[in-house]
């Protein structure tokens, strides 16, 4: 009773006092039960040991725990994880029995979170008076799938192939990080089970590349693709016109097969040629337009006669080159003998003899050239076609300007070519001397006449003006010597003098006619010069 006293005094609230008073009421086995059994939690929640904590999976929207009791002290019947930071929760998930597993389903993400985690004995409130601590890092939210590229290397070509194997590199990217990329080649549709990308792969055929990769948080993309088309296979060709060893001329067609088994198909030939030993030349431009054989023309026209060799370069749409097995042939172009005279004169036709081999007869197109035009612009006009027969044609050539020259004939449906020696044309004589004027009674002596008539008295003086030509009637030079000029009236009686290069001159002729004769007198007049042909004029004398 003094002691409830005490407690009164002591301030004790009514309900702590009553329940002393219970105790003290009550019998003395009972307290000692109770205090034994209080007393008793105490001391084993104070020997709880701290509890073994793993944590497993940790996403941005859950964190779990793994709990085991200590090694000593007591075993405990439950656990209590609380965060502590950055934000506190007294329980944030708690396990029931001596060890097990539960989760924080809302941890704060993108930062750390520091967890205690307490161990319990069952059916109080007894914790263990040194938590577990644990801290955790716990990634930022990502609702977003991966992202991966492929890169193939080496590039593919405009037409979108490769020539060899091509190594694949996959690169993913993700905000909370990558877990895992995978891969087919087939064309199937990837999945987990399928094989999982460590490093660049190397594919050596056409296929499809299917991938996709998963983040930390178990966002997977969807599947990409990348097509690959890869023809390692050279293309195939050969020349098969003309044969090995042909002899060929003018226009030769060059024709030949190709193929392509690798898949690209074929993206052009390109024929080309080879004098002797020398470089290599294209053939025209290169054939886009290719099947299984192609061809082209080679025009031999003209070329060297000699050996020559023909290729081609096959070429595949990924680019690969085969260059085909060469081809040996000779150039013998046909040649055409050409035979002309030693000389002619200017304005005079003269023949042209061409011979070619037998087996050409009839007409063929022809170009002559050679000729040369005129002083005063006359352009020769040859003709355009030759007939042959028997391989010999003639034809009918007028040369217009003086001094040597050579006749070239070529058939140009076949490029036969032939040239003639030189050829010495001389100006045209005629009219090299003429009256410029003339005395009598009448007189009729027109300009550059070659013939002049004049009337006069017996007994009297005939007179006239006797010129050279310059040039002849195409501008040809006529004054390269001097011309001596004998003027012989037909009764016999002569008269000479020179003309110098390109100078008139002039003479005097008398004639008595005897008794009896007729009243009509001619005087020739005629001159000479090396290399030039005779020339002459007539004077016709008539007397009264």
């Amino acid at each position: 009773m003094t002691r409830l006293l005490e407690l009164r005094r002591t301030g004790l609230t009514a309900a702590v006092v009553a329940a002393v008073a219970m105790l003290v009421a009550a019998p003395a086995w009972a307290v000692f039960s109770v205090l034994s059994s209080n007393a008793t939690g105490a001391s084993a929640a104070a020997v709880l040991g701290t509890p073994g904590v793993t944590t497993g999976a940790v996403t941005a929207t859950s964190v779990s725990f793994t709990v085991a009791a200590s090694v000593s002290g007591p075993t405990p019947t439950a656990y209590r994880v609380a965060r502590t930071s950055p934000t506190v929760a007294s329980s944030v998930c708690t396990v029931t029995g001596s060890s097990g597993s539960c989760t924080d389903s809302a941890p704060v993400a993108g930062t750390t979170n520091t967890y205690a985690v307490y161990s319990r004995l069952s059916g109080t409130t007894w914790e263990s008076p040194a938590p577990r601590t644990v801290t955790v890092a716990v990634p930022t939210l990502d609702p977003n799938a991966p992202v991966t590229t492929a890169n193939a290397s080496p590039a593919a070509n405009a037409a979108g192939w490769n020539s060899s194997a091509v190594t694949v590199t996959l690169s993913a990217t993700d905000a909370s990080g990558v877990a895992n990329t995978y891969y087919t080649t087939n064309g199937n549709t990837p999945t987990t089970a399928s094989t999982r990308y460590t490093g660049p792969f190397s594919v050596s055929s056409t296929a499809t590349v299917r991938f996709f990769s998963v983040d930390t948080r178990g966002n997977a993309e969807t599947p990409v693709s990348l097509a690959l088309k890869i023809d390692s296979s050279a293309p195939t060709g050969s020349v098969t016109a003309p044969s090995s060893g042909a002899v060929v001329s003018g226009t030769v067609t060059v024709s030949g097969s190709s193929a392509d088994t690798g898949g690209s198909g074929l993206a052009g030939v390109q024929p080309q040629v080879q004098q002797g030993s020398g470089a290599w030349t294209n053939l025209g431009s290169a054939i886009t337009t290719v099947a299984s054989t192609w061809s082209t023309s080679w025009a031999a026209t003209g070329l060297t006669n000699g050996a020559y060799t023909l290729r081609a370069l096959v070429t595949d749409v990924a680019g690969t080159t085969t260059t085909t097995a060469a081809v040996p042939v000779t150039v013998q172009n046909a040649t055409l003998t050409v035979t002309a005279p030693t000389t002619a004169v200017a304005g005079t036709s003269f023949a042209v003899t061409i011979r070619t081999v037998a087996t050409v007869s009839g007409s063929r197109t022809i170009a002559v050239t050679g000729l040369q035009s005129s002083p005063d612009g006359t352009v020769p006009s040859p003709p355009t076609t030759a007939s042959f027969s028997n391989g010999v044609a003639t034809i009918s050539l007028i040369a217009r300007r003086s001094g040597p020259q050579s006749i070239t004939v070529t058939t140009t449906s076949d490029g036969r070519r032939g040239t003639s020696g030189a050829v010495v044309v001389t100006p045209r004589a005629q009219g090299q001397l003429y009256f410029t004027s003339c005395s009598g009674t009448t007189v009729s002596c027109a300009a550059n006449a070659t013939v002049a008539t004049t009337r006069g008295p017996r007994y009297t003086n005939v007179t006239f003006v006797l010129a050279r030509r310059a040039t002849d009637d195409y501008g040809n030079s006529l004054v390269d010597a001097a011309v001596t000029v004998t003027l012989r009236p037909s009764s016999g009686s002569s008269t000479t003098f020179t003309l110098g290069a390109g100078v008139t001159a002039s003479g005097t002729v008398t004639y008595v006619p005897p008794s009896g004769s007729t009243s009509s007198r001619t005087i020739d007049a005629t001159g000479t010069t090396t290399g030039i042909a005779t020339a002459s004029a007539r004077l016709t004398v008539r007397f009264n």
